[in-house]
């Protein structure tokens, strides 16, 4: 047998995410990875500084692929289909591992800045999208606030919960919304 292909710094991130999503911040020390992987910690320090480097490069892949990369699908659809597919991209996204990083962030002030900086920046996408469709700037956001705590909440009261019965009720919450205020939803 050849030689082991080479762990890129990608393959660490990925694994990592795996990891956190699966057993928690305790998964995430630098022994635990390279055992996790079969890797040398000088493989690990090769890609990272330090574990500061390490934390802050697993937490801003997770706020590309799981944010910014979701804005950057929902903005390729047509005006009328943003918020459904929004709503069903981030309820497919993997439960475990938004709630794994947010328990992270109760302890570790790198992932705590980075997950203030994602729900601002998803909570303004939502404004934004409430926005396109017609509402007042303060009404907007407010729903959009509600629309998001909702969302996150979710994870923690219902960590059980299907993408199915997630996606019904944020159906089910875009109908009240536009009852109350016409229909502000495609």
């Amino acid at each position: 047998m050849g030689p082991k292909k080479r762990f890129a710094k990608k393959d660490w991130l990925n694994l990592a995410l795996e990891r956190l999503a699966r057993d928690g911040g305790a998964a995430l020390t630098v022994d635990a990875m390279c055992e996790a992987a079969g890797r040398t910690r000088g493989s690990f320090y090769h890609h990272f500084e330090d574990h500061a480097a390490f934390l802050e490069a697993l937490f801003f892949e997770w706020k590309q692929r799981n944010t910014l990369d979701v804005a950057d699908a929902i903005l390729r659809q047509p005006q009328d289909k943003r918020a459904q597919t929004l709503s069903d991209i981030a309820n497919l996204l993997d439960q475990d591992l938004e709630r794994a990083v947010r328990q992270f962030a109760q302890s570790n002030d790198i992932a705590r800045l980075i997950v203030q900086e994602v729900d601002e920046i998803r909570t303004e996408f939502v404004v934004g999208l409430y926005r396109e469709l017609g509402l007042e700037p303060e009404l907007a956001r407010e729903i959009a606030q509600l629309e998001y705590a909702a969302y996150v909440g979710s994870q923690i009261v219902w960590p059980d919960m299907t993408a199915d019965d997630r996606i019904r009720l944020d159906k089910r919450f875009a109908s009240m919304v536009s009852k109350a205020f016409g229909p502000v939803r495609g």
